[in-house]
């Protein structure tokens, strides 16, 4: 899987030493989108808090709080989000605590460029195994959608859709290419009509026509009479 999946994804990076700071940051801008900065370990609690960024690396020796500091304080409650540790040290006794705290990774300095897209690479699978589906592939595009985001996305570029077609489009997914027919689409699209008083097969054929231009030929089939399904 291509490290171009993590593009749609936020880093927060924290690194007191400012040369350093400056070669990694502009590292990782090349790969996501969203980067935040910190100068020390509690300005990146403080924005990981704010901004919950989906992955974290942190230099292990910092002020005011260390790197691993941070990472218990993240770890008490969040033992999901992905974090790798910068050392400039061999240090075995905070590598087995890193190790303990669930650590994606843990990169001796000075990290070779080579050794970041490595992790990297690892990572990007791993957040697209978790969050993302694999909808169409050739040899020029992949499609996928993006479960925690919702969005729907060719290679890294957000497909734009509006709030029903992406209601639509989620039902289609969740219902793993069985067929959903019109009462289904229009309850699920359509939730705030409780008693269906404006079910309109119109509106959802009009809705379905609209999508389909958004997306590769044939993806959305239709079974006459029956409903509409995603094909496999």
């Amino acid at each position: 899987m291509s490290i171009h999946f993590l593009k749609n994804k936020s880093l927060l990076y924290a690194e007191d030493e400012e040369v350093a700071q400056t070669l990694y940051a502009g590292y990782f801008k090349q790969y996501f989108n969203t980067v935040y900065v910190a100068d020390n370990g509690q300005q990146a609690l403080e924005l990981y808090k704010e901004k919950q960024p989906d992955i974290i690396v942190l230099d292990i020796e910092m002020p005011i709080l260390s790197g691993l500091a941070v990472c218990k304080a993240i770890r008490e409650n969040d033992k999901k989000t992905k974090i790798i540790l910068l050392t400039a040290r061999d240090d075995k006794e905070a590598l087995l605590e890193a190790i303990e705290l669930g650590l994606t990774s843990y990169l001796e300095k000075p990290v070779k460029k080579e050794q970041l897209d490595q992790v990297l690479e690892k990572l990007s699978k791993k957040l697209y195994q978790a969050n993302q589906i694999l909808l169409w592939q050739d040899l020029e595009q992949v499609f996928y959608w993006d479960c925690q985001q919702k969005e729907l996305f060719c290679d890294s570029q957000i497909i734009l859709l509006t709030k029903k077609q992406k209601l639509l489009f989620e039902l289609l997914i969740t219902s793993h290419h069985e067929k959903v027919n019109y009462h289904q689409i229009y309850d699920y699209v359509w939730p705030e009509d409780i008693n269906n008083q404006q079910f309109s097969e119109r509106a959802i054929i009009t809705l379905i026509k609209n999508l389909r231009t958004k997306l590769p030929p044939d993806v959305i089939k239709n079974a006459y009479g029956l409903g509409y399904y995603l094909k496999k």
